[in-house]
């Protein structure tokens, strides 16, 4: 009896396993799909539980957009989101159900949009970029740009162009293009004209040719992340666009170098670049930091703090991204000027013992 019993309990539980629907994560791959063709030139809500598909070339925002967590905006081939100064987009997913940005052929997020099966894969370059073109309040939290920056134009999948001034927080930048184009570093974030009140914090950057690009006059902190179990970005470092540095700012970043890009960055008397422990910073060829006294580098010789050529993959890995191709040499580029009255003549090179790889009187490679 007691047998015939546990046969009829099993077979229960069997038949239960059978139809107890299986748990899935990630999006739902039926939900609902709306196209847009058109400009948004009135307040606009995208809503979180929709595919939005873009298929026109420029789509000009001219509007306030507020897209609601958990929405997914694939793009197809060739297509831009540009803002006016009037447009912004209020972009706040969560960790649960971030806001996703990406390829028409990426059937990972909601469903195959293209109804190509397994015929086309996802790639960097894939759509075109958001040009945030001057807009001056622009929100992105846990939001995912996937497979941007499509030409040689622009290869940024985010362009904050123009002044912009905008907020990404706890955001991913993954498999997407930024490149060097022309000798200018491009990252598939591109913040190199922002407003230096733009702030990148608890961001991921991973499976990029260029990560990140900033202003010279930007402040970045050590909350931001660079690669995703062990994969990293093709140049991986910080890129800092720009000449002159007219305000206080800190560099504390210490997964990847800060790489000075101009010729000569000049802080500005009275202003301070303060870094902290641990923080590299590389320069490229022949390029100089000047200074009007050592006060103006807060803590450039604390632990760990490093000044080194581009080409010094020993510090803070491969950031020109070109394996062992090249190596560091003397006179890489050229120093530290500690110019006393700014612009004398009675200025010195800084010798201190953490710069790598310099020499202020090379001779012309």
């Amino acid at each position: 009896m007691k047998t015939h019993n546990f046969a009829v309990l099993l077979s229960i539980i069997l038949i239960g396993i059978v139809v107890i629907p299986s748990c899935t994560t990630g999006d739902t791959p039926n939900k609902e799909t709306e196209t847009i063709s058109s400009d948004i030139n009135s307040k606009t809500t995208w809503e979180g539980d929709k595919t939005y598909i873009i298929e026109k070339n420029n789509l000009y925002i001219n509007a306030e957009l507020t897209i609601e967590d958990g929405a997914i905006i694939k793009l197809m081939s060739g297509v831009d989101i540009i803002l006016n100064r009037d447009g912004n987009i209020i972009a706040n997913g969560t960790s649960a159900k971030p806001i996703v940005f990406t390829s028409i052929k990426d059937d990972n997020y909601g469903s195959d949009n293209n109804n190509d099966g397994d015929n086309t894969v996802p790639a960097a370059g894939d759509w075109g970029y958001i040009n945030l073109n001057g807009s001056q309040n622009s929100t992105f939290k846990y939001c995912k740009f996937l497979y941007g920056g499509r030409d040689n134009s622009n290869p940024a999948t985010v362009d904050v162009s123009s002044e912009a001034k905008a907020i990404f927080d706890n955001c991913t930048f993954a498999y997407n293009s930024g490149s060097l184009l022309n000798n200018i570093y491009v990252g598939a974030l591109n913040a190199s004209n922002a407003s230096a009140q733009t702030q990148i914090t608890n961001c991921k950057f991973y499976g990029n040719n260029v990560p990140v690009t900033i202003n010279a006059e930007m402040s970045m902190d050590n909350s931001n992340s660079f690669s995703n179990n062990d994969l990293g970005n093709k140049c991986n470092g910080i890129f800092v666009s720009g000449s002159s540095i007219t305000s206080d700012i800190s560099w504390l970043e210490d997964e990847v170098a800060f790489v000075v890009t101009a010729a000569n960055l000049d802080i500005a008397v009275n202003r301070t670049l303060t870094f902290g422990n641990n923080v590299v910073v590389k320069f490229v060829e022949h390029s100089t930091l000047t200074v009007s006294s050592e006060g103006c580098l807060v803590n450039h010789n604390g632990p760990g703090v490093e000044f080194t050529s581009l080409k010094d993959d020993e510090r803070k890995g491969d950031t020109n991204g070109d394996g062992k191709e090249t190596s560091p040499e003397v006179a890489d580029w050229t120093g530290i000027f500690i110019d006393v009255w700014k612009k004398s003549t009675n200025g010195e090179f800084a010798d201190w013992n953490n710069i790598y790889y310099n020499d202020p009187h090379a001779t012309a490679k």
